[in-house]
């Protein structure tokens, strides 16, 4: 979609790199396999140069990152707020991403998120 195509040329153009690859479950979304052609997902990342890899149908395990973090911000975020408009929807996730995105992790050797991207963007500087 515009949508994507233009979040990921912005995404490229603050991360300073090219994305290779971005994989994803096979959801309509993402895939049209119903009529064979192409999603405009699949589209917007054709026009970018970005390798689609889809992970095998029944197999969640195979983005078990992503979905256990779906989980987590539907636990944290989504199951526990009533918002009264989309804007205060989005002022409130921007709070909840910034303080996500500044918690030391184990799996990032108990840095942030935003300390590793810091990290790789001085690398690539």
């Amino acid at each position: 979609t515009y949508e994507t195509s233009k979040f990921l040329y912005s995404l490229e153009k603050r991360m300073g790199c090219k994305i290779k690859t971005i994989q994803t479950d096979n959801g309509r979304e993402f895939c049209n396999d119903a009529d064979m052609s192409p999603s405009l997902f699949q589209i917007a990342l054709k026009k970018l140069g970005i390798n689609h890899k889809r992970t095998r149908p029944y197999s969640p395990w195979q983005n078990g990152v992503v979905e256990r973090s779906h989980r987590v911000d539907n636990e944290i975020f989504y199951a526990r707020r009533r918002f009264s408009s989309e804007e205060e929807m989005y002022k409130s996730f921007k709070r909840y991403a910034t303080r996500t995105n500044n918690i030391c992790r184990r799996i990032l050797k108990f840095k942030s998120p935003n300390e590793v991207l810091k990290e790789y963007q001085s690398r690539v500087a």
